[in-house]
């Protein structure tokens, strides 16, 4: 207990009546606050002792400080607020259930919650991704149990307060009744400026040092009560030193362990090893030694991080001790003597206070980040610099119209409201060729590259976190206005990470900007940080000046071959500048030949294509003084809008347009993040042309580092979150759409059931049968051909090597058109169809045709049966088998012992993968092995592999034969496979080798 400060605060009030009110005040909260104080325990069961224990031992580390002559010098206000502010300071970790309600109502709340999404190594990252205000069946779906759900928010709540506690505390000392439902008195008797005070002085407990002494700050001295003076700045310094030596081993509670459970955190259980580590302490007017041995590394490295906070702040307080202290005569503060945390054990540290890991050099992670094959090509970081300045257009928009717009404009980004805003600021790119002079190669040619935005700008915080990689993450103030934006319109990542690959063609880069928050205009150049200034950032700060434009210019000079060595052009690149500048160039003439500048061209025209706002420029040369307009200059428009539709599902926001199609090619998918390409391989969508464009999430959940392509971890939800949109979508268009187009429409959507299944089939039959109307052939129909009662169709040949006859209609091998077809066929009552061969059965060509009819007819011919196992010999990219429908009428070959069951999940092929009438299913015996790693394709089927193979299929066969039965039929089949249908057949010899039989 404090006993020196409180006899020394009574004995103060019998120097002077009005100084009595101090003791009756500290009479009545030294019986209060505790009340209030044992409360903490019900969200923060897992931190140490925040209670009256804790308050009383801050106040004898104080008087060890002090000493008993120091302390008899204190006025009785210094008294009363030391005592005061020891039991005051935390009550901010006291919680009612109103400002839990509150808080998740808080602005500041919801990038709580983000900064945790963001860090997927914080113990609360799962629960906080899940975590939703307003959707009670997610909000608890990071968790696995009740409890452990009931744990995690206690445990994110209890963080976000243990923020909050000092703020908190400073409130509820000037209004404790209505904050917190304390009683503490509060009368004329002592003036409400004292207890302010009182309550500053317990924010700076949570503070750095450095607000002590700001002009915002404490005061050094202040009016006491009677004719007494105070020191607030003393009485914070002292309350910080005694809470920070609160280090003994009896802070955590066992009861509250318990309570706690063993689902604690790891800091709280870093903190436990702290205090259980203590086994030297000592605390007096002369010196200051600490000694701990923890058995964690975490618990050593929190033990060395809070021993250097205590050095901190010793060297903070003696530097300005003069301006602290009352008077000279309480002496400097004690000497800091030892202070040491070592590891118990066996357990060893390689570097002091550093955690023992894996960690990468600066240097080379920048090199990695500039480039090193991170990007496909070297003028991809144009792309970067458009981006940010799009970004940061778009974040300057959104605070100039946020309020003065309707809530409906931000809804959907083609409104008409949303383009007229969006087309508001524009982005300017100029790439000019600049004179030579004697400094320039003869081989090579300047450039200047210039990008001005009309954006936020950069403030001096901002550019301190754009030095540092993924710094802009901790760009706390932005990221609070960037959290209230439209999905849509949120940036699409970091600024810094792809802004390094700038160097990848450059070694300086000059940035002019004026800034929207603090008005002062910066010019920053930058240097290569591999470079030889090592990534020297100079800022001068510009004259203000009230007419300069908010935004960015960027400007960089650049080197290229004056006449390129070697190029490629593709198809594609027939209207690109490098085509256009290479259908001028003479090889005679012409002295220059820079298509590295028409090169960076196009990546700006690329870029420009889907752009949301509004990009013009120009690129131009000296010697043909030839100038391409570049950006909307040029009649590329920001994306065509009108034929866009924006969708909002499942907390995806998605723009796509679409146009079915009954062409199998030229059939496209492209894939946009917010308006730039990016390549995947997951999703497959026949018969439609369509442009989707994500709207929604960071980069860094859905592309590669490069912003190139879908990572592999976001495939599954990058085809769900397309497929839901898109079912979405047409749903609605299928309400409208005109006769016309609703053939082609149905076609889609059998393709799209036919691959997908499920609720696609619904929306198929909705235009069942209309796509029979569309056109196979000159002047025929479907329709024509499907009156007949027979009728063959095959499959055209690639490059029309062969020529494929006897047939009614060729239809294309890729896509779903043959499935379509026989699917719908089947639907009649008496229709089959038959797989048949080459007209004539010695026709080596590999191709199959389709025999439809309107009464019975085998599933398959002799010959369709031959092509079918033939085309299996080399069409594998690994070893694999298949299933084979069978059906009786082979003769004497009876394979009733080898049918599955018809719920049985193999994984294996269909040898003839279209729609069948119900028919039973055999596995075929033979494992057909990939030619890799040898010479030849190889079909085997050896007796140990078909006596594994029996004992395998049979608990999954229908009549339950044995395993002599099985293996009995099985050798049949194989019989009969290699001397009725291959060796008959034009096949025979590569099947004979592949069997290893000739």
């Amino acid at each position: 207990m404090a006993d020196f400060l409180i006899k020394h605060l009574k004995k103060k009030a019998e120097e002077h009546s009005s100084l009595e009110m101090l003791v009756n005040q500290w009479g009545f909260d030294e019986k209060l606050i505790p009340k209030a104080l044992q409360t903490i325990g019900n969200l923060f069961p897992h931190y140490s002792r925040h209670d009256e224990s804790h308050s009383r031992q801050i106040l004898v580390n104080i008087e060890r400080l002090l000493g008993k002559k120091n302390i008899e010098k204190l006025t009785a206000t210094d008294t009363w607020l030391l005592l005061e502010a020891a039991y005051w300071h935390d009550i901010g970790m006291v919680v009612p259930q109103k400002d839990i309600e509150e808080a998740l109502n808080h602005p500041g709340f919801s990038q709580y919650i983000q900064e945790i999404c963001n860090n997927p190594l914080h113990e609360l990252h799962q629960f906080s991704v899940n975590f939703s205000f307003s959707d009670m069946s997610q909000c608890f779906s990071g968790a696995d149990t009740p409890i452990e759900a009931m744990d995690k928010f206690r445990q994110l709540m209890a963080e976000w307060f243990r923020q909050q506690h000092a703020t908190r505390a400073k409130a509820i000392v000037q209004d404790p009744w209505e904050n917190a439902g304390i009683s503490s008195p509060r009368t004329e008797l002592i003036p409400t400026r004292l207890f302010k005070l009182l309550g500053r002085v317990c924010h700076m407990h949570g503070l750095p040092f450095k607000s002590l002494l700001c002009l915002n700050g404490l005061p050094y001295r202040e009016a006491g009560l009677a004719q007494e003076d105070c020191h607030p700045r003393f009485v914070a310094c002292l309350l910080r030193m005694g809470d920070l030596l609160d280090l003994d081993d009896n802070r955590f509670c066992p009861v509250m362990q318990c309570i706690a459970g063993e689902n604690r955190s790891s800091l709280s259980k870093s903190h436990e090893d702290k205090h259980a580590g203590i086994y030297h302490l000592r605390i007096d007017r002369e010196r200051i030694e600490i000694t701990a041995e923890c058995k964690t590394i975490d618990g050593y490295l929190e033990t060395f991080k809070w021993f250097d906070w205590l050095k901190q702040e010793m060297q903070d307080q003696m530097t300005h001790w003069r301006d602290i202290v009352p008077s000279r005569e309480f002496g400097l503060l004690p000497t800091l003597g030892d202070i040491e945390v070592r590891l118990s054990g066996e357990l060893q540290i390689l570097k002091e206070g550093r955690r023992p890991q894996f960690s990468i050099d600066g240097k080379q992670a920048i090199k990695l980040l500039q480039g090193n094959n991170l990007y496909s090509s070297h003028f991809a970081c144009i792309r970067e610099l458009l981006q940010n300045a799009v970004d940061a257009t778009l974040l300057h928009l959104w605070l100039v119209n946020e309020k003065s717009e309707a809530k409906l404009t931000w809804d959907n980004p083609y409104s008409e409201r949303a383009k007229k805003v969006l087309q508001s600021k524009k982005i300017e790119v100029i790439l000019v060729e600049k004179p030579r002079d004697s400094s320039i190669p003869n081989d090579k040619t300047p450039w200047a590259l210039k990008v001005v935005d009309q954006g936020t700008g950069i403030s001096r915080d901002d550019l301190s976190y754009m030095l540092c990689i993924r710094g802009s993450q901790r760009n706390l103030f932005r990221k609070e206005k960037i959290l209230s934006m439209p999905e849509w319109m949120k940036p699409s990542g970091d600024f810094g990470i792809g802004f390094q690959s700038v160097f990848l063609i450059c070694d300086v880069v000059k940035l002019t900007t004026k800034c929207i928050f603090t008005n002062e205009i910066f010019e920053i150049t930058m240097h290569n940080p591999t470079g030889d200034k090592e990534g020297l950032v100079l800022l001068r700060l510009l004259e203000s000046d009230i007419s300069y434009p908010y935004g960015t210019t960027i400007e960089i000079d650049l080197l290229f071959e004056k006449i390129s060595r070697s190029w490629s052009m593709s198809l594609g690149d027939r209207t690109s500048f490098k085509a256009q500048f290479l259908n001028s160039y003479d090889p005679v003439l012409d002295e220059s030949l820079p298509l590295e500048a028409m090169q960076l061209g196009d990546e700006i025209q690329k870029f420009v294509k889907n752009s949301c706002l509004p990009i013009y420029g120009e690129l131009s040369t000296v010697e043909k003084t030839i100038s391409f307009p570049l950006g909307m200059n040029n009649g590329v428009s920001s994306g065509d809008m009108e034929s866009w539709s924006f969708i909002e599902l499942n907390g995806y926001q998605i723009a796509l347009q679409y146009e079915p199609t009954v062409l199998v090619l030229p059939a496209r998918i492209d894939t946009l993040y917010r308006g730039q390409s990016f390549e995947q391989k997951v999703l497959y969508l026949p018969n439609v042309n369509i442009v989707i464009d994500l709207l929604s999430g960071k980069a860094g959940h859905w592309l590669t580092a490069n912003r190139e392509k879908l990572v592999a971890t976001a495939e599954d939800e990058f085809k769900s979150a397309v497929l839901a949109v898109l079912f979405k979508q047409v749903s609605e268009d299928l309400k409208s759409i005109s006769s016309e187009k609703k053939p082609v429409y149905s076609f889609f959507l059998e393709a799209m059931a036919l691959h997908y299944g499920g609720e696609w089939c619904d929306l198929a039959s909705r235009v069942e049968k209309s796509w029979l109307g569309l056109s196979c052939q000159e002047n025929e129909t479907y329709k024509n051909l499907f009156e007949n009662d027979e009728w063959v169709f095959g499959i055209k040949p690639h490059n029309n090597e062969f020529q494929v006859s006897g047939c009614n209609l060729l239809v294309s091998s890729s896509g779903y058109t043959s499935h379509i077809i026989v699917k719908e066929w089947l639907k009649g009552d008496q229709n089959t169809v038959q797989i048949i061969g080459a007209e004539n059965d010695m026709d080596a060509s590999s191709t199959l045709r389709y025999r439809l009819k309107n009464k019975d007819q085998p599933l398959y011919s002799k010959p369709a049966l031959a092509v079918g196992l033939a085309n299996a010999t080399s069409s594998f990219q690994a070893n694999e088998r298949f299933l084979l429908n069978f059906e009786d009428g082979w003769g004497d070959l009876k394979l009733n012992d080898l049918y599955l069951k018809g719920d049985v999940k193999i994984r294996a092929s269909y040898l003839f993968n279209i729609p069948q009438r119900v028919s039973k299913t055999i596995l075929l015996p033979f494992l057909f092995c990939d030619s890799f790693g040898r010479t030849k394709p190889s079909v085997q089927v050896t007796s140990e592999q078909l006596g594994a193979l029996c004992k395998w299929v049979q608990p999954r066969l229908e009549n339950g034969a044995t395993i002599s039965d099985i293996r009995s039929a099985y050798d049949r089949l194989i019989e009969f496979i290699d001397n009725d249908i291959m060796r008959p057949s034009p096949y025979w010899k590569s099947w004979g080798k592949a069997r290893g039989l000739n």
